[in-house]
C-alpha cells in the first residue's frame, strides 16, 4: 500500500521525542516500511529525513504585512502557522492523488474537515482527550471517516462520533538489549509539567529512601522553576532530554519506573517502554495505564486522596518484588509495535478494500 502519514506541525520527528504523540508516529512509519509499504510523511521541517519513503516539511507560514498585523482580530501566531501547515498538505494530497490511504496523526481539525474531498479513506489517531477544536473537525468530517483510540479509556471520553473508535493500544520497539541489570535508584521519565506530577515522583522517592533519576524535556519552565528544581540535589538529578537510546540505558540501571500523572493519561507509552526495557512499573492507576499495566509488569496504586497519602502508597509499592526477565517477557507479549503496526494494516486494508468496492 501507499500511506499518507499527517504528523503534528508543533514538533519534528526526530529524536528525542517531544512526546508519545511523535513516538508513536516513527514507530508506525517505520513499522509500515519493514514490511514493504510506502509512506509519504507530511512533518515539520527538522523530521528526520530517514524515517520515511518520501518526507514533505509542511509550508511556513508566509510573511504578514504590516497592516494585517496590526489587525485587532489577527489571532495567534500558532494557530495561523497550524493552519498553512495542514491547509498545505492537504492541498498537496489532493493536487497528487496517489496514494491508498491517509492515517492523521496531527491532532488537528484541518484534515478532518478537508477530507471530503479525499477520494481515499482517512484514519485519524485520537492521541488525546477531546477538545473543542478536534469536535469541530470530527462534525465536519464525511460518515467514512475512521477513527482509532489509543486506549479503551480515551475512546470512552469521545462521545461525539457517530460510532465508538477502534481500539489498538500503543505498541514498543524492542532494540533487543534485554532486560539490563537494574539498581537502587528509580526513574521517572516525561515532559516536566504539573499535569505529569514529577513533584509526587520526587516525594515517593525520598519516602521509600532511593535515589531518583528524572529524564524528559522542561515543558513548563515557571513550574520547573518554583516546584522541580529546588528539590534537585544528589538524591533527586534531573538527567535532561535523552535520545531513545540513552533514555532507554538510564531505563534499565533503575530498579522502578515511577509514573506519576495528575489527569487520565490517554495510554501512558513511558510506562510501556520501561516494561519491554525490564524495569517493573510503579503508576498511579489513571486513565489507560490499567489497560496494559497487569500485576506482571509491576503495581497500580490508587491516585485518590492527598499528595503525601499518594506518595506513600506509591513508595510502599516500591519494594514490591517483580522479576525483571518476566516483566521485559509479559511486556514483549502483550506491547510489542509488530503487533501495533499489525493491527493498523488490518484496518487499512479493510477500508482501502471497503472502498474499492463501492467506488
Amino acid at each position: 500500500m501507499r500511506i499518507a502519514v499527517v504528523a503534528t506541525s508543533r514538533h519534528p520527528i526526530s529524536e528525542p521525542y517531544a512526546g508519545g504523540q511523535e513516538t508513536h508516529t516513527a514507530l508506525l512509519v517505520r513499522g509500515l516500511r519493514s514490511l514493504g509499504h510506502f509512506v509519504r510523511l507530511y512533518a515539520v521541517d527538522g523530521t528526520d529525513i530517514d524515517l520515511a519513503d518520501e518526507l514533505v516539511p509542511y509550508v511556513g507560514r508566509p510573511r504578514l504585512s504590516d497592516l494585517a498585523r496590526q489587525d485587532p482580530s489577527m489571532p495567534e501566531i500558532g494557530f495561523l502557522s497550524d493552519l498553512t501547515s495542514f491547509t498545505g498538505a492537504v492541498a498537496d494530497l489532493l493536487a497528487r492523488d496517489d496514494v491508498d490511504l491517509v492515517h492523521n496523526q496531527s491532532l488537528h481539525f484541518l484534515p478532518l474537515a478537508l477530507s471530503t474531498a479525499l477520494r481515499v479513506p482517512l484514519v485519524t489517531t485520537l492521541h488525546t482527550p477531546p477538545y473543542p477544536w478536534m469536535e469541530l473537525g470530527i462534525a465536519l468530517a464525511p460518515p467514512r471517516a475512521e477513527f482509532v483510540s489509543v486506549s479503551v479509556a480515551n475512546a470512552s471520553g469521545w462521545t461525539t462520533l457517530t460510532a465508538p473508535p477502534r481500539v489498538i493500544l500503543n505498541g514498543v520497539e524492542d532494540d533487543g538489549l534485554g532486560e539490563g541489570t537494574g539498581g537502587d535508584d528509580l526513574v521517572w521519565v516525561g515532559r516536566l509539567t504539573a499535569e505529569k506530577g514529577t513533584d509526587l515522583a520526587i516525594a515517593a522517592a525520598r519516602r521509600a529512601g532511593r535515589r531518583l533519576r528524572i529524564v524528559g524535556p522542561v515543558s513548563n519552565r515557571a513550574w520547573f522553576d518554583e516546584v522541580v528544581a529546588p528539590e534537585l540535589g544528589d538524591d533527586v538529578v534531573h538527567v535532561g532530554h535523552l535520545s531513545h537510546r540513552e533514555l532507554v540505558a538510564q531505563v534499565r540501571e533503575c530498579a522502578v519506573a515511577l509514573v506519576t500523572p495528575r489527569w487520565d493519561e490517554p495510554f501512558g507509552l513511558v510506562a510501556a517502554e520501561a516494561a519491554v526495557s525490564g524495569t517493573p512499573v510503579v503508576a498511579l492507576d489513571r486513565g489507560g495505564l490499567r489497560e496494559f499495566l497487569a500485576p506482571s509488569l509491576g503495581v497500580l496504586v490508587d491516585p485518590e486522596g492527598s499528595d503525601e497519602e499518594v506518595a506513600a502508597r506509591l513508595a510502599v509499592a516500591v519494594d514490591e518484588a517483580v522479576s525483571r526477565r518476566d516483566v521485559r517477557q509479559s511486556a514483549l507479549a502483550a506491547l510489542g509495535s509488530e503487533r501495533m503496526v499489525a493491527e493498523h494494516i488490518e484496518l487499512y486494508r479493510e477500508l482501502v478494500l471497503s472502498r474499492r468496492a463501492t467506488s
